[in-house]
């Protein structure tokens, strides 16, 4: 082989070599993309009156809406007593045991309304063969008739009740009305429960799908907060973390010693992170008369060599685009220049993959 060749082979093996570290490095810097991508998370842009922020002290409290109370029906000593506050408990299931005489009584009515039923279902049809012979008359089978009816009606007033009361046989089921976190028991196992003593519920149980935070606003903001104001909540528990709701309801009824006025902001809370009684920080939006601009999370904006950007998700694409700021906030701004309504932008994380966006 000549010298010429031989530089020839030599320039081809590093060309090959070169080549095939551009595409190793072009795939490493694709799935580095990749990976990123699948812990960001996206937004729609929405148009939104601009606004400030107005910061509340409030604490996570169960919507009223989804809590269910569950009393006992009856006098009794009390057994069955498995579930604390803080199980889960799915519909249907069984809480508790009373054993009750009221309980034994009400079964007995029960049967005693069975039996009668029985005995008019018989009367009746005897008195239709007597007719038929000729040995009774219309009036008579009318009489039975009624007998029966009178009793079926008795039959289903008791077994409402006893469905209603959770009474089975000679004792009272508490049973869960729906699935949710109990939140409180009052009642023990071998405890006796008088009539003197019933008058709170069992178990209460919530449904932390979705939660209130009721805060508080001092006198000079009460002007400022509006039902359906957008709000940003932050707790202790979840550093860095931001849950979004809206003011629900505000009251009309102002504390005379704090000179400050309830609020109540409702929130989805699909994992239950949220739980009663954590204290938590309220980010009220409440919003200025004037123009509507695009809003944005506050956390998606990077602030690069004095320009600030977003990232823009456009399919499969990642694209890096300036931004003119109207306003911002600790949680929001409004963008006047470099968005439109319904674009998508990374909320989350966006500084992951703003080096690789185009």
């Amino acid at each position: 082989m000549t010298t010429k060749m031989l530089l020839l082979t030599a320039v081809a093996v590093m060309l090959a070599a070169c080549a095939g570290k551009d595409k190793q490095a072009a795939n490493e810097k694709r799935l580095d993309r990749e990976e990123k991508s699948n812990v960001v998370e996206t937004t729609t842009v929405t148009a939104q009156p601009v606004g400030d922020e107005l910061e509340l002290n409030g604490e996570v409290a169960c919507d009223e809406r989804l809590l269910r109370k569950v009393f006992i029906p009856c006098t009794g000593r009390v057994s069955g007593v498995s579930h604390v506050v803080g199980d889960y408990v799915t519909a249907g299931t069984l809480l508790g045991v009373v054993h009750s005489e009221q309980a034994a009584d009400y079964h007995k009515g029960l049967s005693d309304a069975d039996a009668e039923l029985r005995m008019a279902a018989r009367e009746y049809q005897m008195q239709k063969d007597l007719r038929a012979s000729g040995m009774a008359s219309d009036k008579d089978v009318e009489a039975a008739h009624n007998r029966v009816t009178m009793a079926q009606a008795e039959r289903r007033r008791l077994a409402t009740v006893a469905r209603i009361e959770g009474l089975g046989g000679a004792n009272a089921l508490l049973r869960a009305p729906i699935s949710g976190y109990i939140t409180a028991t009052n009642i023990f196992n071998d405890s006796y429960v008088s009539e003197d003593t019933n008058n709170e519920p069992a178990f209460e149980i919530a449904d932390l799908r979705r939660v209130w935070v009721i805060a508080d606003v001092y006198e000079s903001d009460i002007s400022k907060i509006h039902t359906g104001d957008p709000v940003v909540v932050t707790t202790v528990a979840y550093q860095g973390r931001k849950f979004t709701g809206r003011v629900d309801k505000v009251n009309n009824v102002l504390d005379p010693d704090s000179r400050t006025m309830k609020i109540r902001v409702t929130l989805d809370n699909p994992h239950g992170l949220l739980k009663p009684g954590m204290f938590a920080t309220a980010h009220v939006m409440t919003q200025r008369q004037g123009e509507r601009l695009c809003c944005v999370p506050t956390e998606s904006v990077i602030f690069e060599h004095g320009h600030n950007y977003v990232v823009v998700a456009e399919g499969s694409r990642y694209v890096r685009r300036a931004i003119g700021v109207a306003h911002n906030s600790s949680s929001y701004t409004w963008v006047r220049t470099g968005l439109h309504e319904n674009e998508k932008i990374v909320s989350k994380n966006a500084l992951l993959l703003f080096n690789h966006a185009s």
